[in-house]
């Protein structure tokens, strides 16, 4: 059982207010680390992750629409934080996307894509994709 969940808090998923949703993720991401006592390394990597994934959220899952919203939830117990985001944008697991495969590979001569993405997947202890009816399902655990 958790020792903390919060209620699901919801953020505009539109191009339009990206900076200030994203900025206002990154706030309530520090937050929850502070609160939970992350290292300063696991919360910069949990912050990360979650600005990837939203950032791909409000960019690409919306792209046929113009808006939506992104909710937002928080469990911490004794060992683990997890921040899930919630969206009813396009279906998009990311651990299906293609992993870049040439890191030794200087910058000019990349592809671009995939590497934030895998940056994000392999940043944090653990990443769990579901769809589950309409809504995709973005799960990010930390270790305490």
């Amino acid at each position: 059982m958790a020792d903390y969940e919060t209620n699901s808090l919801v953020f505009p998923a539109s191009k339009e207010y990206l900076g200030e949703t994203l900025s206002q993720l990154r706030q309530y991401v520090t937050e929850v680390a502070e609160r939970a006592g992350l290292e300063k390394a696991t919360m910069h990597r949990l912050r990360l992750a979650i600005d990837e994934i939203a950032t791909n959220i409000i960019v690409y899952g919306y792209a046929d629409r113009g808006e939506g919203e992104i909710r937002v939830t928080t469990s911490i117990d004794d060992e683990f934080v997890t921040i899930s985001l919630e969206d009813t944008g396009i279906p998009f697991d990311p651990t299906q996307r293609e992993m870049p495969d040439n890191f030794d590979d200087p910058l000019e001569e990349r592809e671009i894509g995939g590497l934030g993405i895998y940056l994000a997947i392999n940043g944090v202890d653990d990443f769990r994709y579901e769809r589950v009816g309409e809504c995709n399902r973005n799960h990010f655990t930390v270790r305490r």
